[in-house]
């Protein structure tokens, strides 16, 4: 019987795994770049990717140096043929992947995502423990060391698409554990899943569980298995979107989305997903999904809450209410997430171009602050929704860019930098799902 060699120290792992420096992008002057003199900084890459050690530790790789990977996986090389390693394959078993045009770019996300989820994590500032199993944290290193619930349902719908169903499920089960008395979530956990601050809650949480949970039983799982997993989540969920649309305009009131600020005025970003989370939840209750006390609600309200957005965010379909400034979230109002609302796809026609930053991504939004950065979160949603849409030549573009913008070890960052730098942790949990989604509609005959 062959014996597992001993592991590694997390501090020797990376000098074992003979390091060497990447290739570093070339210095850019302000000038070349056209930027103006008030700008900011460039951002700067905090991690180049992670790495799994023959002691199972998920740690963050600095910006500069490269390791190689056992195939199919984030181990180090050193450790292939281990338990690690195998134990990271097994995770693997049963994954449906494209041979096509996109087959390894979805391969090297999923590999970074499934390392992001239930992960032993090195010691950092924000501590250092096993996470969960379905604890998805939206990147390696500092405050991203965190679950966001947007986020993981993104992960528990990529996972579900490429047919690893169990992984899916406990991501879902996960966010059920994390899930408030009143249906809705905090806007992230911590390691023992506890707000780690106070800012406020975001209401978007409720509708991303009853999307996902929607998106995990159509590829797949059965009702029984889905209510198992998370099914007292989901009717509490369900609850709590029928609370915040029981208003006067049928509006759920502000509230922070994904762009993490205060705000006094509605949001597309917030409207958006309470509307899916009812269709999702209408659809879970066709499925033989109970409910509860919301049972044979939900789609009444879906559609009165539809028409509520219409009128609220037509013809313009801004970020705000009566606001022309568009933002990513013009995606969820349309293909894959719903039919397309009343004039959404208009507007939708020229988004890209109206929210396009120097190096060929995105930024969050039209009236984002002009430094030139672009985010890979909101142009990998907004490649999904071009494929979704039939706007090849567009999903194409976007999915490219995204591509050729990974650090040196293949990991997707966060941000890209005006002169076409990776920038921020690598890799972000958020954009591997939407990528592998993306990539999954954008190749051939879908």
């Amino acid at each position: 019987m062959s014996r597992v060699p001993a592991p590694l120290a997390r501090r020797d792992l990376l000098r074992a795994a003979l390091l060497v420096p990447a290739t570093g992008a070339a210095v850019v002057t302000c000038a070349a770049l056209g930027a103006r003199p008030w700008r900011r900084r460039p951002p700067a890459l905090l991690s180049e990717g992670v790495v799994i050690g023959a002691d199972g530790v998920v740690e963050a790789i600095p910006p500069g140096l490269a390791i190689s990977y056992a195939p199919g996986t984030r181990v180090i090389a050193s450790a292939q043929g281990t338990a690690v390693a195998a134990a990271q394959l097994q995770r693997r078993d049963g994954v449906r992947l494209p041979e096509g045009r996109w087959g390894g770019l979805i391969d090297a996300a999923l590999a970074d995502l499934l390392a992001l989820t239930g992960p032993a994590l090195d010691g950092d500032a924000a501590g250092a423990a096993d996470l969960p199993a379905g604890a998805v944290i939206a990147g390696p290193v500092g405050a991203w060391r965190y679950t966001w619930p947007r986020d993981a349902s993104f992960a528990a719908a990529a996972l579900s698409a490429v047919d690893l169903h169990d992984e899916a499920l406990g991501v879902l089960t996960h966010l059920a554990g994390l899930q408030r008395s009143d249906g809705g979530f905090e806007a992230r956990y911590d390691i023992d899943g506890d707000p780690p601050d106070d800012r406020p809650a975001q209401s978007d949480g409720a509708g991303w569980l009853l999307w996902a949970a929607h998106r995990v039983l159509v590829d797949g799982v059965g009702a029984d298995e889905l209510d198992v997993a998370c099914g007292a989540a989901l009717r509490r969920a369900a609850e709590k979107l029928v609370a915040l649309t029981d208003t006067p305009s049928h509006l759920p009131a502000a509230s922070p989305d994904y762009w993490e600020t205060p705000e006094r005025t509605l949001t597309l970003g917030v409207a958006a997903p309470v509307l899916l989370g009812l269709e999702a939840a209408a659809a879970l209750e066709r499925e033989g999904i109970d409910l509860g006390p919301s049972a044979g609600r939900m789609a009444g309200r879906a559609a009165v809450v539809r028409l509520a957005m219409e009128r609220a965010f037509a013809p313009d379909w801004g970020r705000h209410v009566r606001e022309e400034h568009v933002d990513a979230a013009i995606a969820l109002v349309g293909p894959p997430f719903t039919q397309a609302l009343s004039g959404a796809q208009r507007v939708r026609a020229d988004a890209v171009s109206r929210m396009r930053r120097e190096s060929g991504g995105v930024a969050p939004g039209e009236s984002w602050r002009d430094d030139g950065v672009s985010w890979t979160p909101e142009t990998a949603l907004l490649a999904w929704s071009a494929a979704a849409l039939g706007r090849s030549q567009e999903a194409e573009r976007l999915l490219g860019w995204l591509e050729e913008h990974r650090t040196a070890l293949g990991s997707l960052p966060e941000k890209v930098s005006a002169g076409g730098a990776p920038a921020g942790p690598a890799p972000l949990a958020w954009t591997c799902a939407l990528v592998i989604l993306a990539a999954l509609k954008a190749e051939p005959g879908a």
